[in-house]
């Protein structure tokens, strides 16, 4: 039965017989790529990637540049005999929003951003605390895989995560860790500058006043490079917000949050549904903070949560139990695994 949905399915290869299949489906559009550098510019648009290497054209980018870009932009991918074999173990659930899952390693460079119309949901509070969380668990991972080539090739980041301030006014990163530290116009504008670090978290505040003036392009260059630096960036944002366009290319997880208050969530229903306008759908998620034990009732509206905080006794002091919840379900399962090695004792700071 057709779901008045469309999948979109990108194919890179000369299969015949994969083309049939697609052509006969009524819940699906296709396009065709077979030079990498189609392929990549096309990923943002597909739910599913049927690629024979062997019929690709390497130009402009590499086949290794091709798989670097599938597995950050998330989409699956198959061959055209798999695909062949089984063509609705593929295309189910691609007219869906699908929930988390499917991390099996994590990416090099992933960037969250907690978003919100306005403020009093524990937007901040929530990114920094993700923030560390991340830091202290790769630190302690690490350490306990000292010596083999692909943590010490982490090791040599400055820092593992990065938390980076897109607000309008006083700056909530500086007012919540009490810190003095350079501000983004003085880091994107003096190269003699470099950001403050604190429990293994490069920060950069925002002073909009000042910000405002430089041009995107400026703003683009430095956050890319930094974020290039740093395995997660999470960022605290306002919506809307002058200078997004400067890094919203590179948000690979939107995260809409919401507390029980009830113009909150009327606020996060209304920002989701603009969000998905602009994004692709999977790159969109709803966060409900500080819910109750029970499951969310209709106090709480009619959304989909995709993740859900209870209420965390001194949430400021960032222990990580509000990081935990969220890196389980971004990089889940594999965060799994790096969680119960790096998790600290209970209690303590992450």
């Amino acid at each position: 039965m057709a779901t008045g949905r469309v999948a979109k399915v990108l194919v890179a290869s000369q299969s015949e017989a994969v083309y049939e299949i697609l052509r006969a489906r009524r819940d699906v559009s296709f396009e065709i790529a077979l030079y990498t550098g189609t392929i990549e510019a096309l990923l943002p648009q597909v739910q599913l990637a049927i690629i024979d290497y062997e019929d690709i054209v390497a130009y402009p980018l590499s086949e290794a540049e091709v798989r670097q870009a599938l597995f950050a932009a998330r989409v699956r991918e198959c061959s055209s005999k798999d695909f062949i074999a089984d063509p609705d173990h593929y295309l189910k659930g691609l007219t869906t929003r699908e929930p988390f899952g499917g991390m099996f390693e994590l990416p090099d460079n992933y960037c969250i951003a907690f978003v919100s119309y306005s403020g009093g949901t524990g937007r901040t509070t929530i990114a920094l605390d993700t923030a560390f969380h991340y830091a202290a668990v790769m630190k302690a991972y690490r350490e306990k895989h000292k010596g083999e080539i692909a943590i010490e090739s982490r090791a040599a980041r400055e820092n593992e995560a990065m938390v980076i301030e897109m607000v309008y006014g006083v700056s909530s990163l500086v007012s919540m860790t009490g810190l003095d530290m350079p501000t983004l116009y003085q880091l994107a504008t003096r190269p003699d500058v470099t950001p403050h670090s604190y429990r293994g978290v490069t920060l950069i505040p925002m002073d909009y006043e000042n910000v405002r003036m430089l041009s995107v392009e400026l703003l683009q260059g430095y956050l890319q490079r930094r974020m290039k630096a740093h395995s997660l960036t999470v960022v605290d944002c306002l919506w809307p917000h002058g200078l997004t366009s400067a890094l919203e290319d590179q948000v690979n997880l939107w995260v809409v949050v919401a507390s029980t208050r009830p113009d909150t969530i009327r606020n996060a229903s209304k920002l989701y549904d603009e969000l998905r306008e602009r994004f692709p759908e999977s790159y969109v998620s709803l966060l409900l903070n500080q819910a109750p034990n029970t499951s969310v009732d209709k106090e709480f509206g009619d959304l989909n949560w995709d993740i859900k905080l209870t209420q965390v006794a001194r949430a400021d002091d960032y222990r990580g139990q509000l990081g935990h919840i969220v890196l389980s379900r971004v990089f889940a399962p594999v965060w799994e695994d790096y969680d119960k090695v790096g998790k600290p004792a209970r209690g303590g700071r992450s």
